[in-house]
């Protein structure tokens, strides 16, 4: 936590000083003399700022080098303003140099995260997976990596995984949940709907202004496809039961491993009581109402798209609650014999 700590206040400490020399070197510029300014200001916005932006924050960090190119165009944005021109002092020197270093960091990192993904997609055929831990390489904040990860599978699932069999490994049983109280009948209205809502809502929209029409047309076919993605997600991510522990599964939005020796319990209501806090229940039923629930004894880690908590209960909605219970308890009685 110390650790932590330190590092956002260093990362406070050199945006507020990199903001301050910014604001500084364009308000100053006037005072400087012109063959002077036209050399140091590019090369400090341009060179210094970023290389300190690299030593001070991203290495301590272990954040890809991709993070200093914003930098170096910023600085080079604010000395064409201090200058007046982009043809001013050693401005096109200092791009003519920059650029090939931009592009030779920028190929390097690309077959970092290639070489990641593939050694990812080796590991299993979760696509969760693949893209979790090639975005945890790119943004080290677990919660930024996650709603990436999960925006990344929900066009894999929309686009590419129709001719894919469902998830699972090998010896699991697996428990589908995709069609547990209508959701897909749910999804399938929504499917037939939203055309026809799309064209009308442009057609109303256009009537005052063009450019909203688009923008509106342009989310409602985002929406669209992202739930798509989502309701594909379910039918490709079934919750499963292995030879020692239990994957539960709800589309992108859920996952979690728990061993069948941490199992508690498995009802078919909202568990309460035995210390069982609200805090420590998470509901991922369709439209919150789950036909069963998984205790564990102890927290366990759920990865969800805002990152990972921990908690005892899960709920879900299977399509067959019953016959999931009852082989979590044959493989809890088998593992534990």
């Amino acid at each position: 936590m110390g650790t932590a700590r330190s590092q956002r206040a260093v990362l406070v400490a050199f945006c507020v000083a990199a903001c301050a020399l910014y604001v500084y070197g364009v308000a100053s510029a006037g005072c400087i003399p012109r063959a002077v300014e036209s050399v140091a200001l590019p090369l400090d916005f341009m060179v210094g700022i970023p290389a300190g932006f690299y030593l001070m924050v991203v290495r301590p960090r272990r954040l890809t080098p991709l993070c200093v190119i914003p930098v170096i165009w910023l600085g080079y944005g604010l000395s064409v303003l201090a200058l007046g021109s982009p043809e001013a002092g050693a401005l096109p020197w200092l791009l003519c140099a920059l650029v090939p270093v931009e592009v030779a960091i920028a190929a390097r990192e690309c077959l970092k995260v290639a070489r990641i993904y593939k050694a990812a997609k080796a590991k299993g055929p979760d696509p969760m997976a693949w893209f979790a831990e090639t975005m945890r390489y790119l943004v080290r904040h677990d919660a930024a990596a996650s709603m990436a990860a999960a925006e990344l599978s929900v066009w894999h699932y929309a686009l590419l995984s129709w001719r894919r069999a469902p998830y699972a490994l090998p010896g699991e049983k697996t428990f589908s949940y995709h069609n547990a109280d209508g959701y897909l009948s749910m999804m399938l209205g929504l499917a037939l709907a939203f055309p026809v809502e799309i064209v009308g809502a442009h057609l109303l929209v256009a009537q005052w202004s063009a450019v909203a029409a688009c923008v509106v047309t342009a989310l409602s076919v985002y929406a669209a496809a992202w739930l798509a993605g989502d309701a594909r997600a379910r039918v490709m991510r079934p919750v499963a039961i292995g030879a020692d522990a239990v994957r539960l599964e709800c589309g992108i939005q859920m996952e979690a491993r728990i061993p069948l020796a941490d199992i508690q319990e498995v009802a078919f209501s909202e568990p309460a009581g035995d210390g069982l806090a609200k805090a420590d229940r998470l509901n991922f039923g369709t439209f919150y109402q789950a036909n069963v629930w998984v205790v564990a004894k102890r927290p366990v880690a759920v990865r969800t798209m805002l990152g990972e908590k921990r908690m005892r209960a899960i709920g879900l909605s299977l399509d067959d609650p019953q016959g999931f219970a009852k082989a979590l308890a044959a493989a809890t009685e088998e593992a534990t014999a």
